[in-house]
């Protein structure tokens, strides 16, 4: 029964680790791609002010996120199985896995989204390097939270 109880408790919190970098991942990769579209929209003089900055970035975040989330969600999933193997095979560096792990799950997930909508980059802020760079950021941070959310605790002996 406690070996049971255990492995609810680990996958209650991979769950809740997941979810919430999952969350965060998204708010931030949507932020940055916004103010990435806004920076290179102002270069060619477009005018875009402090407030209308703001506006858009509310905006993408609620309804950009809301699908680009689900994305996320995906790879951030198969990104933090995948770290779980390379850490078990490792043992040791736990927050570099998982930063790495979120970081290359939104490089991937960008690439496989350009070759499933027909070449075209639909996250206009990560047409770049620069942009694609801030993704991975995102998804860095992302497993950064995902670590410590899903760090075993010291009494509970995993």
């Amino acid at each position: 029964m406690d070996r049971f109880i255990r492995a609810f408790w680990t996958g209650l919190r991979f769950a809740g680790g997941w979810i919430a970098a999952a969350v965060l991942t998204t708010v931030i990769a949507v932020f940055l791609q916004t103010q990435n579209v806004v920076a290179r929209l102002n270069a060619v003089d477009a005018g875009i002010g402090f407030s209308e900055r703001l506006g858009m970035t509310g905006y993408d975040i609620q309804h950009l996120g809301s699908l680009y989330g689900i994305f996320v969600l995906g790879g951030l999933l198969v990104a933090f199985l995948a770290g779980l193997v390379v850490y078990r095979l490792a043992g040791f560096g736990r927050p570099v896995v998982f930063a790495v792990a979120g970081a290359v799950a939104m490089l991937v997930m960008l690439l496989l989204m350009k070759q499933a909508f027909f070449g075209i980059h639909i996250i206009a802020g990560a047409r770049d390097m620069l942009g694609i760079g801030l993704q991975m950021l995102a998804g860095g941070l992302g497993g950064l939270l995902f670590e410590r959310l899903f760090r075993p605790h010291p009494h509970s002996g995993g």
